[in-house]
């Protein structure tokens, strides 16, 4: 049985998602978002003194932006447990697109539903429920360059969602891949949960795992120093005229991601935004 750190910070629903970001770069594997805390789970083997400090750093740095915040924080050990279980109490049907609804099994489909592509998705210790902007921009913007028949790498799967979202927007062959081993076992399971296994493979690894052969669009929904670090490696896995997807970025990033961009052989198509999360399309040249 796998035993967890539970680090948790009172903090306002409202400044949540930004907090969430930041702190995602500091090693956490997952977070359970309530009113007025955020619960931060770590593995307690990989609760080393470089996590806590960049956890301090991440903190300090916030409490600097947002002056009039009282940060609040706790540190407990718990026991595996069954995560589905915590997110039953909040998680519901996401209107993530138009036409695309994001459902945990354990909700019944609305009447309103009917006709639109329907993503079955269960989380574990996992990101990508549809509850956060940057799913939802990710899925906006596949939306508008998924063809019928692509070839699809999604790095950074987590959940699985925007694989198989891919998948059900008409992408013959989805690669999806995630270093965590809660993400890829979930994506494995969310994978067969919506019959998609003659589609998708999903693989535990870094971009290595995705191999050497171009795809028509990639996706990643990570965040700016993982971009930055990938970005030449994302754009060799995008053939000659195909869209990268790139999210997981701040509307802070912006600026940052644009000179990123100019450094490249890239022509950006649309951007996409919600809150204060952005995200890109583009297309190799």
């Amino acid at each position: 049985m796998t035993s967890w750190v539970k680090f948790t910070v009172s903090i306002p629903d409202t400044q949540q998602d930004t907090l969430v970001a930041q702190l995602s770069t500091a090693g956490f594997g997952g977070f359970v978002q309530e009113d007025d805390y955020i619960d931060c789970y770590v593995e307690k083997k990989k609760w080393t003194s470089g996590v806590q400090t960049r956890s301090r750093e991440v903190l300090q740095r916030f409490a600097k932006e947002y002056p009039k915040l009282e940060l609040r924080t706790e540190t407990t050990d718990v026991e595996d447990r069954n995560w589905n279980a915590e997110w039953e109490r909040s998680a519901g049907i996401v209107d993530a697109t138009k036409k695309i609804v994001i459902k945990p099994s354990w909700k019944s489909l609305r009447r309103r539903d009917k006709g639109k592509i329907v993503l079955h998705i269960d989380p574990k210790m996992s990101f990508g429920t549809g509850h956060h902007e940057t799913t939802r921009v990710c899925l906006r913007l596949m939306e508008y360059y998924v063809r019928r028949g692509d070839h699809v790498a999604d790095f950074g799967t987590g959940t699985g969602v925007l694989a198989i979202a891919a998948a059900k927007l008409g992408a013959s062959r989805v690669i999806a891949v995630d270093t965590d081993s809660w993400s890829f076992e979930n994506a494995s399971e969310n994978v067969l949960r919506n019959k998609a296994g003659d589609r998708i493979t999903v693989h535990k690894g870094s971009i290595v795992a995705l191999g050497k052969r171009p795809f028509d669009l990639v996706v990643a929904n990570i965040d700016l120093p993982t971009i930055t670090k990938f970005l030449g490696r994302l754009l060799t896995l995008t053939r000659k005229g195909g869209v990268l997807i790139l999210s997981g970025l701040l509307m802070t990033d912006l600026v940052p991601v644009l000179r990123l961009i100019n450094r490249r052989s890239i022509t950006p198509l649309l951007l996409a935004d919600e809150g204060e999360w952005i995200g890109f399309a583009l297309q190799r040249t």
